[in-house]
């Protein structure tokens, strides 16, 4: 299969978290970050997903990204594909301003134009615990894969979100105002309809291509030990959408909020036939959360034929040498593009590195003022 292989060879940060202001030249295949906890390694790794999606992996809101006590926050990314054509994305966030990307220096009309030209995917130590215990976390991981390949699908969620917070407002002022208009009501649900058919639709595709994908990789990581699998769960399946909020409206009354509709979907993650959350130990949860990531990077590349950049956030804590070398020998052999991996120790991953014979870029973060890089 041909895929467009984009990468970033070169990031400037400005009063990004704690970055006062960084510029990093990076490898076009594999840059690894290696340094003591809090010097700014996973705010390097944000930022490039920041750079590409155009917003924070880990923070929801862009002014807690400013660096404290300024009123400004500048990143600039160029990047190029295999053809070598160039192109340089810059955002900037403004407090009490709205966030502005330019693409060559154009302005976006809108930030979702953005998302998607960059496909990007992220795996960090948060995953374990919020895919496993949040079932918004888990519903974000399906968003985030398909927003990168279908523009659609953001338009009919922004919509769909959008009603919903109207529907939520109107239930809260019914109660305390004392008052009910049923009328107003199914007015609001009947233009929520089609936004919610699409995005379950467009989830079930995704759930659907990316189960065998998961299967097999689990497989893999794992080496046949275990059988893990994942399924999509959504009251669609059983109840057409406006019967749905129909049933629940005596519910949605008493506690002023919609208690159904897609919004409330979720995935299952299964291991052995158990929950996963039952069933698996700490070495099982990161196998089958990486498992999860890298099905989630084939299906974006497959559907998108460009090959996201992946970034790998301190995840190899715990793991012992010759699982870590198995898993960046998968990473290496296989047809995965740009490769940032940040570790707190200095010497593990490029230990394997050099036994692999593989070219790099090592960047040793002491602090954000002092960064030093190493080209192999």
């Amino acid at each position: 299969k041909i895929y467009r292989i984009v990468h970033i060879s070169s990031l400037s940060l400005t009063n990004y978290k704690n970055y006062t202001s960084q510029v990093y030249d990076l490898h076009n295949k594999l840059n690894l970050v290696v340094g003591l906890n809090g010097v700014g390694k996973t705010n390097l790794l944000d930022a490039v997903y920041y750079t590409c999606i155009g917003k924070s992996y880990l923070s929801t809101t862009d002014r807690y990204n400013i660096r404290k006590g300024e009123n400004f926050l500048r990143l600039e990314g160029i990047f190029y594909n295999n053809d070598q054509e160039k192109n340089n994305i810059a955002i900037a966030v403004k407090k009490d301003k709205k966030k502005t990307i330019t693409s060559d220096g154009k302005n976006y009309k809108r930030i979702s134009e953005h998302v998607g030209n960059y496909p990007c995917v992220m795996i960090s130590p948060t995953d374990v615990h919020g895919l496993l215990d949040a079932s918004e976390e888990r519903r974000k991981f399906i968003d985030q894969s398909i927003t990168q390949y279908d523009k659609d699908y953001l338009r009919q969620l922004l919509e769909y979100n959008k009603l919903l917070k109207q529907r939520n407002a109107l239930l809260k002022q019914f109660a305390e105002q004392s008052t009910y208009n049923q009328l107003l009501i199914n007015t609001i649900s009947e233009k929520m309809e089609h936004p919610a058919q699409k995005i379950h639709e467009a989830r079930k595709t995704f759930v659907d291509r990316i189960s065998s994908q998961f299967s097999a990789t689990y497989r893999h990581i794992s080496e046949d030990k275990e059988q893990a699998r994942i399924e999509y769960k959504s009251s669609l399946y059983d109840t057409p959408f406006l019967q749905s909020l129909s049933e629940s409206k005596d519910r949605d009354r008493i506690l002023q909020r919609t208690t159904k509709g897609i919004h409330k979907d979720d995935l299952k993650l299964i291991m052995n036939d158990d929950q996963l959350k039952v069933y698996a130990s700490q070495g099982q949860l990161k196998s089958f959360i990486m498992a999860l990531k890298l099905s989630q990077y084939k299906i974006i590349q497959s559907v998108h034929k460009n090959t996201p950049i992946l970034l790998l956030d301190d995840i190899f804590d715990k793991l012992d040498q010759e699982r870590v070398k198995f898993i960046i020998d998968i990473l290496l052999k296989e047809d995965y593009g740009q490769i940032f991996i940040s570790d707190t120790n200095l010497y593990r991953v490029e230990n394997i590195l050099q036994i692999l014979e593989t070219n790099y870029h090592k960047f040793v973060i002491e602090s954000t003022e002092s960064i030093s890089l190493e080209k192999h």
